[in-house]
């Protein structure tokens, strides 16, 4: 039996085209008490990421129609109020180990993906570090 030990202000922006895969991962970690945003590809992620408070981290797919996620990675590290946000990437691409350290991120899982693998690194991220104050105006 799983339980929800995740706080409720840990969101999670889940930057995948595959609609079936995006939903189930939204279930998944819904299950686990996140809040999960979704974008089907870098652009959008982009857009979403323009808010005061980030979320605690962005699972990335590589391989999306208009932006993908070398494009989307690039504009994140040269954006000051993303770059420091961190990613795991997600990806059914061979080499993906490889390709999300060109990338400059260390953590990656291959697609099919492995639940207890995902939310391992997912509660890495989001509950060892403290969230980031929102910023008032």
């Amino acid at each position: 039996m799983r339980r929800s030990v995740a706080p409720h202000h840990h969101r999670i922006l889940v930057v995948e085209d595959d609609i079936e895969l995006r939903d189930a991962l939204g279930q998944l970690l819904e299950a686990e008490g996140y809040l999960v945003e979704f974008a089907l590809d870098g652009s959008e992620a982009l857009d979403r990421l323009e808010v005061p408070q980030p979320p605690c981290l962005i699972l990335l797919d590589l391989m999306m129609p208009r932006v993908d996620g070398w494009q989307f990675r690039a504009a994140q590290v040269r954006n000051p109020k993303m770059a420091a946000i961190p990613v795991i990437v997600c990806s059914g691409a061979g080499n993906v180990g490889e390709k999300a350290a060109s990338l400059g991120i260390p953590s990656y899982l291959q697609k099919p993906l492995d639940p207890d693998a995902l939310l391992t690194l997912v509660r890495r991220y989001c509950e060892e570090r403290e969230p980031e104050p929102a910023e008032l105006n």
